[in-house]
């Protein structure tokens, strides 16, 4: 078997037993440590860098947005998708400015909240203060992280 598939395979056995809410948690892990990684990025000047975390910020923001149902979700979904998308605005206007660590930290901050709703639903701890890689379960980490 080549390597890959092995990544491959455990993302599939991950996917198959970790419980939906669990995975929602997971999520907003991972949209946490990307927006603190970006704005790391921004108070070292590394905009290429702090690009790259908003964009893969941007993209589970973007799945989680995709995923909501309209229909039966009604005013919690409408208020989950306003949510997204005041996220994502304020990641991409946020990149390549000095400010860019600060709106990073305001982000982290209103993301945590939503993180941690979802999490006391799903019987989960809330997050800590601090927001880093290790933290994030291995499956959610990235290279370029």
């Amino acid at each position: 078997m080549q390597p890959n598939r092995y990544a491959i395979n455990a993302y599939h056995t991950a996917q198959l037993t970790t419980p939906p809410l669990t995975a929602v948690v997971m999520l907003y892990d991972g949209i946490m440590v990307r927006i603190a990684a970006a704005g790391e990025a921004a108070r070292k000047g590394d905009y290429d860098r702090q690009f790259k975390m908003v964009m893969s910020a941007a993209r589970i923001i973007d799945g989680l947005n995709r995923c909501l149902d309209m229909e039966k979700g009604g005013g919690v979904a409408t208020n989950l998708r306003e949510m997204y998308e005041s996220v994502a605005r304020a990641l991409f206007r946020s990149v390549g400015r000095e400010t860019g660590g600060e709106v990073a930290d305001r982000l982290v901050a209103a993301v945590r909240m939503t993180r941690d709703a979802w999490a006391e639903i799903a019987g989960l701890p809330p997050s800590s203060t601090s927001t880093t890689v290790s933290e994030l379960p291995p499956a959610l980490r990235e290279d370029d992280l």
